[in-house]
């Protein structure tokens, strides 16, 4: 059984070795509530996840959900949120992805447990994992077309149609 660290890494410790490492591909990194959120271009982001579980300074060895943001216009982003038991630490890894087509690669051959999480925001956002090996709906039956959590999604709720009881504009007479 391996022994906690003293003190987890901070966000500026944190940005600064993986920045040493990977250069202009790490956009940016954040500190959002005691996690560090680290934004990595999409051809980095497995690299990154192998990277930060593998190397023992970071040693991110828990993997805690993926999941999508659809930012509109902006396009998506993919958020996977990773843990290290070693060292008590958090890293909070941000994808941005085209609006159109998004697509990055799927990280279920460094942590198995993303499987799940990637064919759920697959399914709900579609954002395609490349290289997933199942990649087949989670949630929804399979004749739903569409991805719900998208914002251009259209609810059935916010479609206009007649109900299906009286005219409107009538209204229905009391009996005496």
């Amino acid at each position: 059984m391996r022994e906690r660290t003293a003190r987890p890494l901070s966000s500026a410790d944190v940005g600064d070795r993986l920045r040493a490492q990977f250069g202009d591909d790490i956009l940016g990194v954040e500190d959002e509530f005691g996690h560090t959120a680290v934004t990595v271009a999409p051809g980095r982001y497995e690299e990154l996840a192998r990277f930060l579980r593998d190397d023992p300074e970071f040693a991110l060895d828990f993997f805690d959900f993926t999941g999508g943001v659809d930012l509109g216009d902006q396009g998506f982003q993919v958020i996977t949120h990773l843990y290290s038991t070693v060292h008590n630490h958090h890293v909070r890894m941000k994808v941005p992805l085209e609006h159109e087509d998004p697509r990055c690669r799927t990280l279920s051959g460094v942590y198995r447990g993303a499987e799940w999480h990637e064919r759920e925001t697959w399914e709900l956002f579609g954002v395609v994992f490349e290289d997933h090996p199942h990649l087949v709906k989670l949630l929804l039956p399979e004749p739903f077309e569409g991805h719900p959590l998208r914002k251009d999604f259209e609810l059935m709720s916010r479609v206009a149609k007649p109900w299906p009881g009286a005219v409107e504009g009538e209204e229905e007479e009391e009996e005496e």
